[in-house]
């Protein structure tokens, strides 16, 4: 399969044969602050409602326009998720409207599909490295490192139950394909990935005290944060954890699996992210409450698209 940057879903596709200005996408792109590259240097810029302000995008096709995108302009060849980095689910969509697995379905079945496909994906779409162009992304807070772990595993997971419930035969067998290279894709982003709140508490865990008069609250938030700054996890370490996310991801088959699932889950990640902080530490629950609170939109997001692919069934 070859990525096709000018396919923006199969709504779209199925509702326009032929799109050959920027201008009929306008709507969506209003408002959009997109990172492009020209002469090679990056370039960011703001669209308004009024497209047509942006000089030469008129005389661009769908798929040029695209092709300027900074991720595009970095993306690995024998990656296909590269290309399309905040948007992987346009990746599985494109792949099925080839394959024709849309054509039997009506535009309210095709818009489901796509929407289940766009909410599993969009947690780990939020770790793209740049800006790029980003029409459909809904995640806007940026994950955390143990966050990250937890959406790869349970969004591979997700995307698996959606292959084994909708799909079959030859389709299916490369749709299963097109799950491996989003794992390959996505775990090495996850390996060595970490927020911008966690590199600044690794970065200050590291500095000698400052001489400041700090409330006591401020007090308990700073040496915690140092703790979990100052942890360190291996590579097989991370590779365990979604491993055993993994397994359990695996085993859902209802409601009654996924409840109990997301709650060994919540456990799992908070014994993880704890590791360097005795359960005798007074700052040990303070720790764990902290990272239930952070932690939590992800669980919600994760919940919320395992509950619409079971309300298929």
């Amino acid at each position: 399969m070859k990525i096709d940057l000018g396919y923006i879903g199969a709504t779209v596709a199925r509702n326009s044969t032929k799109m050959t200005s920027i201008h009929e996408i306008k709507n969506p792109l209003a408002g959009k602050q997109i990172e492009v590259i020209r002469n090679g240097e990056a370039y960011k810029i703001t669209f308004s409602d009024e497209i047509k302000q942006v000089q030469g995008l008129m005389e661009m096709t769908v798929e040029e326009f695209f092709s300027k995108d900074i991720n595009v302009q970095n993306a690995d060849p024998s990656d296909i998720f590269s290309y399309r980095p905040q948007d992987q689910w346009l990746v599985f969509s494109q792949y099925l409207h080839e394959s024709k697995y849309y054509d039997s379905l009506t535009d309210e079945e095709l818009n489901k599909v796509e929407s289940i496909l766009q909410h599993i994906t969009d947690g780990i779409d939020s770790l793209a490295t740049y800006a790029g162009i980003n029409l459909f992304g809904i995640k806007k807070q940026q994950l955390n490192s143990y966050e990250a772990h937890l959406e790869l595993a349970s969004s591979t997971a997700a995307l698996q139950h959606f292959s084994d419930m909708f799909l079959s035969g030859d389709v299916k067998n490369g749709f299963d394909q097109l799950i491996q290279e989003y794992v390959r894709h996505n775990s090495k982003k996850v390996m060595n990935y970490q927020s911008v709140e966690e590199i600044f508490y690794a970065a200050r865990a590291k500095l000698n005290p400052l001489n400041a008069t700090l409330t006591y609250q401020q007090t308990r938030h700073l040496s915690m944060s140092n703790k979990l700054g100052k942890t360190v996890y291996t590579h097989d370490e991370i590779k365990s954890v979604i491993k055993n996310y993994q397994e359990m991801f695996k085993e859902i088959k209802n409601e009654a699996d996924l409840f109990a699932v997301l709650l060994n889950a919540k456990e799992q990640l908070l014994e993880f992210v704890t590791k360097g902080i005795s359960p005798m530490d007074p700052d040990y629950q303070l720790t764990k409450d902290f990272v239930t609170e952070r932690s939590n939109d992800t669980f919600k997001r994760i919940e919320n698209y395992w509950h619409i692919l079971l309300k298929e069934k």
